[in-house]
């Protein structure tokens, strides 16, 4: 039999709900075990307490319940508790409780003994003897066997430390779960475990689940909690280390805003795109995803990034940006994900961001890489030539989520470098290239409109063996199948025909040489 075994939730309705939908995954919602600390901290502890009285839960009491029940507590203002952002979040927590729910808490048992398919399973929050006793993974063993020999159970279970384990002491399996709504190891996924009790064995296994942190955060700013509790979830650490965090940072870190987007040379064909976007539903159902293209064409990179420029800057704040055009899959290269002004980008290291980057820096905008070396935060078992849907997607997926930039992996500041093509000023007027073929068959240059001086005017185009007069405004000035030079919408010197294709026309691709003539005005 499974049982899932959950604990210090702490009133994150979010993560929860992400772990009841893996444990139903796993054929372990039949028996639910929590134990302890359903609330305090989190936005949403009624919609806990709803949530665990349903049918297939045990529950018992956790420290942090009690203190947000405990009368004498409240007629002081719980005001042996250390901080005033905690004592703020325990007032909170009972204010926000329904009598019905502060009853069922107060009627749940500090401890369980259950047996189930004939093992004795001991629920506790900190230990069997001590609701407040931190077990964790560097307990001593000569502790464990103590506590086993006090107890005489098979299983015992405890939360309250927010360390998951296993570990055995004779033959007493031992197993804390972690914690689903607060962890503070420095993974902001949720904890959980379950727990196999076959044919007069145990084992257990532990899972980390990503959830919609975001969406916690943004509940919690609902509420009159204190906002640094916000940055406790998305950062996965203590009170007290994200307290000194935000003392040395201060400005406001950079959340996702629901929108993640797919940049890729997979094309349509096959089913690459499909599975990215699965795995990324898994890992952030929530967030939207949209497709900038997907015929970026094969291993072009300077493509790849000159697209990316240029369709950036029409998103919101908060986007995440996943690029893949990865020539050096399975090598040495670098996965690498970036804040890069108000948005996040995750690609290979190859050049893909590199224009990205330098514009940012040039306009004095904030950026941020980091080297995505944390394998945890990867699908298990990754590829050698399929780095799109085993590292890009989730690691933008979790981003999506609300995971901070530097906690999916290292910080670096030697980028691969990649230089696009520029124009050249020259006598009589700018030398510039294709740099673009759209879908039309219209060739974008390298030569911005900016480059054209107001006292002066184009005086013709030239491409190939062709030469074009002047600039026409818009397509319906010229008549079908003429060869015309124009601004097009990324504000660039364009070849077109009206109603046809310039690059078939002129058998012109990426690359060609193209001059644009000046004259006075």
């Amino acid at each position: 039999m499974k049982i899932a075994i959950f604990s210090d939730i702490h009133g994150n309705i979010h993560a929860l709900e992400a772990v009841l939908r893996h444990a139903r995954g796993q054929d372990a919602a039949h028996l639910m075990l929590t134990l302890g600390d359903c609330v305090g901290y989190g936005p949403d502890p009624e919609a806990v307490i709803a949530t665990i009285m349903g049918s297939g839960f045990i529950n018992i009491l956790g420290d942090y319940d009690c203190k947000v029940l405990c009368k004498e507590h409240r007629q002081e203002g719980w005001k042996t508790v250390k901080t005033a952002d905690k004592r703020a979040m325990f007032a909170w927590t009972y204010q926000a409780l329904s009598k019905r729910s502060k009853q069922y808490l107060k009627d749940l048992p500090e401890q369980q003994n259950l047996v189930i398919d004939g093992l004795r399973v001991c629920m506790s929050h900190g230990s069997p003897v001590s609701v407040d006793e931190h077990l964790g993974p560097d307990t001593t063993a000569d502790r464990l066997l103590f506590l086993a020999a006090e107890t005489r159970a098979d299983v015992i279970l405890s939360g309250h430390s927010h360390r998951a384990f296993i570990r055995r002491a004779g033959e007493v399996l031992f197993l804390n779960p972690g914690s689903v709504g607060r962890p503070d190891d420095g993974d902001s996924r949720a904890s959980y475990a379950v727990l196999d009790l076959t044919d007069g064995k145990a084992s257990a296994e532990i899972f980390r689940i990503p959830y919609n942190i975001i969406g916690a955060v943004t509940a919690m700013r609902r509420t009159n909690l204190p906002q640094i509790f916000c940055e406790v979830l998305r950062r996965g650490q203590n009170y007290i280390d994200v307290r000194d965090q935000l003392g040395k940072k201060p400005e406001a870190p950079l959340e996702p805003c629901g929108t993640l987007t797919l940049l890729t040379d997979f094309g349509l064909r096959d089913h690459f795109i499909g599975v990215m976007k699965g795995v990324i539903a898994g890992i952030s159902p929530h967030t939207r995803v949209i497709d900038i293209s997907h015929q970026i064409r094969p291993q072009n990179v300077r493509q790849a990034a000159r697209m990316l420029l240029e369709a950036a800057p029409y998103f919101d704040p908060g986007t995440v940006h996943v690029a893949v055009v990865d020539p050096g899959v399975g090598t040495t290269r670098r996965a690498i994900a970036a804040r890069v002004g108000s948005q996040f980008f995750v690609a290979p290291d190859n050049g893909l961001l590199w224009p990205l980057l330098e514009k940012a820096r040039s306009k004095g905008q904030p950026v941020a890489i980091v080297n995505l070396d944390k394998p945890q935060y990867w699908l298990p078992n990754p590829s050698a030539s399929f780095h799109g849907r085993d590292i890009f997607s989730p690691a933008g997926a979790h981003l999506a989520n609300g995971l901070p930039l530097d906690i999916l992996g290292s910080p670096m500041d030697n980028p691969v470098q990649l230089d696009l093509p520029e124009p050249e000023k020259i006598p009589e007027g700018w030398l510039g290239e294709v740099a673009m073929v759209d879908v039309f068959g219209n060739l974008s240059t390298t030569i911005p409109a900016d480059a054209i001086p107001p006292d002066r005017r184009v005086a013709r185009v030239e491409i190939g063996d062709n030469t074009i007069e002047g600039l026409t405004r818009t397509f319906g000035e010229a008549a079908p199948g003429a060869l015309i030079a124009t601004i097009d919408s990324t504000g660039s010197l364009a070849v077109s025909v009206v109603n046809g294709s310039a690059a078939q026309m002129l058998g012109i691709d990426i690359g060609a040489p193209v001059r644009l003539i000046l004259e006075d005005a």
